[in-house]
């Protein structure tokens, strides 16, 4: 199944929040900023290259706050974007 990037809305804006939707129509929301490095990486985005994060946890050369910070900004630029459903639904 395929899954889609998308921002939440509401009231019909769009708001800061991101969703992940399923081809079938179901979504799930991204509220909160501790969720922004897994969809991130779900998408494409690596925390760093020595791999030895996932982005929630410092590793010796990035800070949990820049890494969430920067997985934050890959998602605003990705909206839209389509990949393979890793186990979101």
């Amino acid at each position: 199944m395929q899954i889609t990037l998308a921002y939440a809305h509401w009231r019909g804006k769009p708001t800061s929040w991101f969703r992940i939707v399923a081809e079938n129509g179901h979504s799930i929301l991204l509220q909160s900023d501790w969720d922004y490095a897994g969809a991130a990486a779900t998408f494409g985005w690596v925390p760093c290259p020595c791999k030895q994060t996932d982005g929630t946890v410092r590793c010796a050369h990035r800070t949990v706050q820049d890494m969430i910070w920067e997985a934050y900004e890959f998602l605003k630029d990705t909206v839209g974007k389509t990949v393979e459903d890793p186990g979101y639904f």
